[in-house]
This record gives C-alpha cells, structure tokens and sequence, in this order.
C-alpha cells in the first residue's frame, strides 16, 4: 500500500465522496477512484458502502483506517525529522468556529507552541461548516470543529453539553412572555444544530417562538442577550457572561427543553502542513483532554 492510496483512502472517509476528497488532495476524481480500487484490489476487501451520497466505511474499512493514520503519522514524522522541522516554512493556518475562541482555542494555541514554539499560527473564524469546506479546499491546515456526525473524522478534543442562557433578569424575562407569549430567540446561523434543537423543542411543547436575529458570532449574540433582546443556546464553554437558564431560575411556565450535547474536535487536510502532521496534531489533543 503506497503513502499517497492511503493519504488518498483517508481524504474519502474525512469528506465522504471522491469528488470532495479528489478537491482536498489535488487530485482528479478518477485518480482517487483509482487509488480506492488499487487498495480495494490489495486489500481483497469492500472499504466503503454508499449510504445516500454519502460514502461510509465497512467494518474491513474501519480496521484499516487506523494503520492508515498511523502509516501516514509516522511517515510525515520521518520526512520532517530529515528535513530539520525547527525550520518553520509558513505559519499554520488554524480554522476555529467563533463561539470556540473564548476558551478552547487559547488552550489549543497554548499546547501548540508548548509543542513547537517557533511556529506562527493564522487563525480563521467560520462555522463548522464553512472550515470544513475550507479544509477540503486546502484554504486551511486544521481546524477545530462540531463533529457532524456519529462518525468520527477527527481527533476528540472534548465534550460540551448546550445550555439555554439570557441575561439574568429573570422579572423581565417573564414580563416579555406574558405580554406577547412568545420566546425570542438569538441564535447562531442555522448551520448549528443547537439553532434547530431550540426552534423544534419549543414547537414539541406548543411555545411559540420567533427568530428576532442570528448570527454568526458569540460576542454578538451575547451582546443582544445581555440587553434583553431574548434568549440563546450556545454550548456551556461559550456561556461568557450570559446566565445559564436553568429549572432554578426560569421564570417562565413551562420547562425548557433539554439540549443536544456537542463533540468537539480538530481535523486535519490531507496534505498537512509541513510542520504540522497528524502526529503532532494528536498529540495536541491528547495533551488537551488530559
């Protein structure tokens, strides 16, 4: 099994069709195909089963995946190690979704330089999805991210819970209800997913709710919430200076619905930085979660 079949096998599981995959590598789509049949050939196993558009690993598929990242780690680690990798070529370029800048991202930094102390990062602040689509474009080196699915495509940083939050006054906030009987909602654009859970466990409970404004940063939202404007969902690291509104303080007259959980994790492009691999890419993460 050649570095670039597998760098080619890893880049389909992380995008999930060739044609995505064939955009992150620089490759054409039949060139990816190609590369799939020659490890489906080597390997006399089915690696992939398409499930809608998308392409999801076999039990075969799984099992290779993970001698794949480790071939890849290790081989990368070999070429920077020959190449002296205290000479920092470019800066890395790290994607990270705003609401993830507060507190998640100085650690991340912090662990990267305690790990390489000479290499400059530029930070790019988008939605989950956008630094997806950024990383398979080749726009970015890494990223922190919203896993996407029950399947895992990265390295697991940590698990947050989200939380209804508003700005503590809860007189107000109970006003406002008994005067339009209606819950105002400040919420992140609808790539997030906790703007979808808030919207559909209202309506399960038959509250009335209205969108007043979304957007694609905390500090915005948060500023609209502290002054009043309604009400949030944000992840519980990404409280800030909002109030967790909670079955303690809720002033309204129903129960809030609970909220999805949220895993957050850092992928990495197929063709990673030089100074940066999966190899160091996982040990940041494990020195985070530790």
């Amino acid at each position: 099994m050649d570095i670039e079949s597998l760098r080619c096998f890893i880049a389909v599981v992380e995008t999930g069709s060739y044609t995505d995959a064939a955009k992150q590598i620089y490759r054409s789509q039949s060139a990816v195909s190609q590369k799939m049949q020659k490890l489906t050939d080597q390997t006399d196993k089915t690696l992939f089963v398409k499930l809608g558009r998308r392409l999801e690993l076999t039990e075969d598929g799984k099992f290779l995946l993970g001698y794949a990242r480790h071939i890849i780690s290790l081989h990368d680690d070999a070429l920077r190690q020959m190449h002296d990798n205290k000479e920092i070529t470019r800066p890395l370029q790290l994607g990270c979704p705003d609401d993830y800048a507060q507190i998640v991202l100085p650690k991340v930094i912090a662990i990267i330089h305690t790990c390489m102390p000479n290499l400059p990062i530029h930070v790019h602040c988008h939605n989950s999805m956008r630094l997806r689509k950024m990383l398979s474009a080749g726009e970015l080196d890494t990223a922190i991210v919203s896993r996407s699915s029950a399947k895992e495509a990265g390295f697991f940083l940590q698990q947050d819970q989200g939380v209804w939050a508003f700005d503590g006054d809860a007189k107000r906030l109970k006003k406002n209800y008994e005067k339009s009987r209606s819950i105002p909602l400040i919420l992140f654009d609808e790539s997030c997913h906790f703007h979808h859970s808030a919207i559909q466990g209202l309506g399960q409970i038959n509250v009335t709710s209205q969108v007043i404004c979304s957007a694609n940063s905390v500090g915005a939202i948060s500023s609209l919430v502290m002054a009043g404007k309604g009400i949030t969902v944000v992840a519980k690291s990404s409280l800030g200076q909002m109030t967790p509104l909670t079955k303690n303080n809720n002033p309204l007259p129903f129960t809030l619905p609970k909220l999805p959980e949220v895993i957050i994790e850092m992928v990495i492009a197929a063709n990673a930085h030089p100074n940066f691999g999966r190899a160091q890419l996982a040990e940041v993460c494990k020195r985070y979660s530790s």
